[in-house]
């Protein structure tokens, strides 16, 4: 897990790409429209106002001081861009709230690759409808009241606006991650906790997601990327600790590291046990620290060093060059099979006490799927799939 702003706002950079996904862009396009109107009637009657303002004021002024105008023109510009920015991304996000809901939902799909217990696509979008609106309602009355006394220090040099930037920073965060968090049942009492706990990086996010609403053309784009970027905020960093496993989840712990691998989209998560990063997520370390610790991992801890190769190529897409045979250490004894504990066992296959014959069978051929070598795997993670099986079923 990362606590840095930068990292913050990088998840609306990763948005922006996700909405471009193919099972993606058909959920876009109903927010994306929602954003273009809105935002579209707001600078045109922004800006027809204001020449009808203009006109009114020429005709009153002397000529000497219709230069005026020269000055008037720019400053209304950055009040249109506040305004339209305040007021319309508010009710835009009122309209669009069902659709972005949904587009929460399917870009968590694909990023876990486990369907939503409540998620029902659109019929269950259209019933929740009423519901969606109510909780729209709430996040906006929460921006209204806490914004009062940041409109008072407003007027305070310098700190003021900072003040006010960061308000505004963290009320998109909290607009946009409602949607997935919200999807997966949380209140949202226990969404402002959980986003108070990880404040920095949320407010990076926020602040990305108020800089680029500023600038003209790309904030038609930034409702639906914050929504796929705040989605993937919430799996990546938010939505629990790499030490719980979920249904379809698998543990494989090595002296050094302990993977926690999704069955359903292959995409794993995890934690250091020793060594300079331990108790740290993967998650937190450089990529670059990484292949340092695996060069180490080659030469004194096999095992480890081949579910950190497994992590970095599929999380981190980073190519790894592997020693020749000689250049590792020697490969550790196989353990014997009735050496692995069937706890462990059901913990690599990822399934409980009660678990059956078919269940075994299913949980290992899911995790067969996904992490054979043939597949982008290892060896040492197909041994350990392998042993589990074997050690649930009773064969020997």
């Amino acid at each position: 897990m990362s606590v840095n702003p930068v990292s913050g706002a990088g998840y609306l950079f990763q948005g922006i790409r996700l909405i471009t996904r193919p099972g993606l862009r058909r959920f876009v396009i109903v927010p994306l429209l929602v954003n273009i109107l809105v935002f579209s009637a707001g600078i045109a009657a922004g800006v027809s106002w204001f020449e009808g303002f203009v006109t009114w004021m020429d005709a009153r002024v002397p000529s000497w001081l219709q230069w005026l105008d020269w000055i008037l023109w720019p400053v209304f510009v950055l009040l249109l861009l506040v305004l339209v920015f305040y007021g319309f991304a508010l009710v835009a996000n009122l309209i669009a709230a069902p659709f972005n809901s949904l587009l929460a939902e399917k870009v968590e799909l694909l990023l876990t690759g486990r369907p939503l217990e409540q998620g029902g696509g659109v019929p269950q979008m259209l019933k929740e409808l009423i519901p969606t609106l109510w909780d729209e309602t709430k996040k906006i009355l929460y921006a209204v009241l806490l914004a009062i006394p940041f409109l008072l220090l407003l007027f305070v040099p310098l700190v003021g606006p900072i003040l006010w930037f960061l308000y505004t920073a963290w009320i998109m965060a909290v607009q946009y991650a409602d949607y997935p968090m919200g999807n997966n049942g949380l209140k949202f009492r226990e969404q402002r906790r959980r986003l108070r706990e990880r404040r920095t990086l949320s407010l990076g996010f926020g602040a990305a997601t108020v800089g680029v609403s500023m600038v003209p053309v790309l904030n038609f784009i930034v409702m639906p990327s914050a929504v796929a970027g705040a989605t993937a905020l919430w799996v990546r960093e938010l939505k629990g600790s790499p030490n719980y496993q979920g249904a379809h989840e698998s543990r494989v712990a090595t002296r050094g590291v302990l993977l926690v691998i999704d069955q359903l989209s292959g995409h794993m998560r995890g934690e250091f046990l020793t060594g300079p990063f331990s108790g740290l997520p993967l998650e937190r370390v450089s990529t670059q620290d990484l292949i340092d610790l695996l060069a180490q991992w080659y030469a004194g801890d096999l095992p480890s060093a081949e579910a950190l190769e497994v992590y970095l190529e599929r999380e981190r897409e980073q190519p790894v060059r592997r020693p020749t045979p000689a250049q590792r250490a020697d490969a550790p004894k196989p353990t014997a099979l009735q050496h692995m504990p069937q706890e462990e066992a059901r913990a690599v296959l990822g399934l409980s006490p009660g678990a059956g014959p078919e269940e075994i069978r299913a949980a290992h051929r899911r995790l067969v799927q996904r992490l054979h070598p043939d597949r982008g795997g290892s060896d040492y993670l197909a041994a350990k799939i392998n042993e589990a099986k074997d050690v649930l079923l009773g064969q020997s």
